[in-house]
């Protein structure tokens, strides 16, 4: 005669609702990218900025890192 016996299942761990926590580049870093670039300081976070700054403005976007980084010592 067989024996029964119970099993107790261990799922897999399917991972909780693990989430990217996204850091932003501290400003002393990106000064130091906009400086060997650029030779000034002159940046924003891209969520800072209106669309009319920024074609007024010339300039090169990270869109990876959402920082904008201005061509000219200046803004106009």
């Amino acid at each position: 005669m067989m024996e029964e016996f119970e099993i107790d299942w261990i799922p897999e761990d399917t991972g909780a609702p693990y989430e990217a926590v996204e850091q932003e580049i501290p400003a002393h870093t990106v000064d130091k990218i906009c400086k060997s670039k650029y030779g000034h300081v002159n940046w924003a976070r891209l969520e800072k900025m209106t669309p009319s700054e920024l074609s007024r403005n010339p300039c090169v976007i990270d869109y990876a890192e959402g920082i904008v980084y201005f061509k000219n010592k200046t803004l106009v």
